[in-house]
């Protein structure tokens, strides 16, 4: 069974709402203590649809659209994509995401320094995937934990393929 199809009812009482996610997250997480990589700290935020009633056989996944700005001056990242969100607990949800996305970080280097600096990605056209938990504060917040991976996987692009993954916390509120 997976997420997307664990449970049949709603979320939350966000469930059918637009939403807008604030997130604060640490960026290139798996590189953060070797200190010769990128750094700082990525503001993201996140527009989501209602969810989508056409996509009932996809298990009613959400739209979305993002940005992603590090505090650094490192990679810098746009997407889009679908979410689905499903209900583990009376307060407890889980979340997957899968998305394109496009940055403007470095694809490849000849030079030694830039190369142990920053993240070779490869391509400007990246997959982006998410793990994501919330609890429900009330109807309308949210507040949570997000993976963020960013990748061409060798299907976007070929070569160099470090990827990005960032890691914090997310707000998430309902639109009305």
């Amino acid at each position: 069974m997976t997420l997307a199809g664990a449970t049949t009812g709603p979320a939350s009482a966000q469930e059918g709402s637009r939403e807008l996610r604030v997130a604060v997250m640490q960026h290139d997480v798996l590189h953060a203590s070797a200190g010769d990589r990128e750094s700082g700290t990525n503001l993201e935020i996140a527009l989501l649809s209602r969810p989508i009633g056409r996509l009932d056989a996809l298990g009613r996944p959400q739209a979305y659209v993002s940005g992603s700005l590090n505090s650094d001056r490192d990679t810098n990242f746009a997407s889009v994509g679908l979410a689905w969100r499903r209900s583990l607990s009376e307060r407890l949800t889980g979340e997957l995401q899968f998305g394109y996305a496009v940055h403007d970080g470095l694809l490849d280097t000849e030079d030694p320094v830039e190369a142990r600096s920053r993240l070779l990605l490869g391509s400007r056209d990246l997959f982006r995937t998410v793990v994501g938990f919330d609890w429900t504060l009330s109807d309308d917040a949210r507040i949570g934990l997000q993976w963020v991976h960013l990748s061409h996987g060798q299907i976007l692009g070929e070569g160099r393929n470090q990827g990005i993954d960032t890691a914090g916390l997310v707000m998430t509120y309902r639109l009305r």
